[in-house]
């Protein structure tokens, strides 16, 4: 029989989805106070169990007993699949599991949490919310001049599901969008997809520029000086990709030089960012601590994605969003 490791919580909220598979599945939990039980009797193990799946969300990442559901999972000598509730990879947390397990997916749900934070920031942007809140915190009467996000230009860099989920919502309000990616042809969203060698190309034309591409070897460093400085100096830029991606010291002396206008980062080259950092303080950058994410309904919708992939694995069909180990191969 194979055991599926959960946290706890993650037990808790889907336990009624999972009634009648005790005849399949040995369900094994470990809690905030890294302490193992089966999962139908409460029961304490003794020690860590043996592990052969495993679901890893927010739940077991951001939990004090990490260290304890990561552990299992190496330590386990049959380990065959783990679904993540992520759609990167990179991770190194991550890259371990996928050099260990024999099957490895990935969860491409949280795009609707990161879509309403692109949203919200060019929302911001375009109506001026840091000036009306200037305003009122002197209680000054003044109007702003604005912008609409109707007839805005957008170019999102790595229009996959997150680019996507975007450019739905952003031509839903008017805009009109550019998605950048190596596949040609049509995509919902988009008004028109070019390839990456148009990068520079497009990106004076365009109101917002964001962000959305994995980190690779092509991808690091990409926003850089020339980027910033081919951009349009009224448009925004925005990071929901990873941190690697942008040269933070030439972000801040091309908003310094008032090309690009503003910026918004969801996600830092070094995270936790340190306090020290001048991000922080930069009058023209919005930070956000990668939670875009971070929604009651990107949880549900990444139990949804696991409750799916289980019963796919228990029929022996095959499993969505399955990821090559040659992904995971290091050096």
């Amino acid at each position: 029989m194979k055991t599926l490791l959960l946290h706890a919580r993650t037990f808790a909220r889907i336990a009624p989805r999972l009634k009648g598979l005790n005849a399949a599945l040995n369900i094994v939990t470990v809690d905030d106070a890294q302490r193992f039980h089966d999962a139908w009797t409460s029961t304490a193990l003794e020690t860590p169990p043996e592990v052969h799946l495993a679901f890893g969300n927010i739940d077991a990442f951001y939990s004090p007993s990490v260290r304890e559901f990561m552990t299992a999972i190496l330590k386990s000598p049959d380990f065959d699949w783990f679904q993540s509730a992520a759609a990167g990879i990179e991770n190194p947390a991550l890259v371990a599991i996928g050099q260990k397990a024999k099957r490895y997916t990935t969860n491409h749900t949280q795009a609707e949490a990161m879509a309403e934070w692109a949203l919200w920031q060019a929302l911001d942007f375009f109506r001026d919310g840091p000036g009306h809140r200037a305003n009122q915190a002197i209680a000054k009467w003044e109007r702003i001049r604005v912008r609409e996000m109707n007839g805005s230009r957008w170019l999102i860099v790595g229009y996959g599901s997150i680019g996507q989920a975007v450019g739905k919502r952003v031509t839903a309000l008017g805009g009109v969008v550019t998605g950048m990616r190596r596949t040609p042809g049509p995509a919902e969203g988009a008004a028109r997809i070019a390839p990456p060698d148009a990068l520079m190309a497009e990106l004076p034309g365009a109101d917002v520029v964001l962000l959305c591409p994995p980190h690779t070897p092509e991808t690091e460093g990409m926003a850089n000086a020339g980027f910033f400085a081919a951009m349009n100096p009224e448009a925004l830029f925005l990071n929901l990709g990873r941190g690697a991606l942008v040269d933070e010291a030439a972000l801040m002396a091309a908003l310094d030089a008032g090309r690009p206008a503003f910026a918004a980062l969801d996600v830092t080259q070094i995270e936790p960012l340190p306090a020290e950092s001048a991000l922080w303080r930069h009058h023209k950058i919005v930070i956000t601590p990668h939670d875009s994410s971070d929604t009651p309904g990107t949880i549900a919708r990444g139990d949804e994605t696991f409750l799916a992939n289980l019963r796919h694995y228990l029929d022996n069909e095959t499993l969505k969003h399955l990821v090559d180990r040659s992904a995971f191969v290091t050096g």
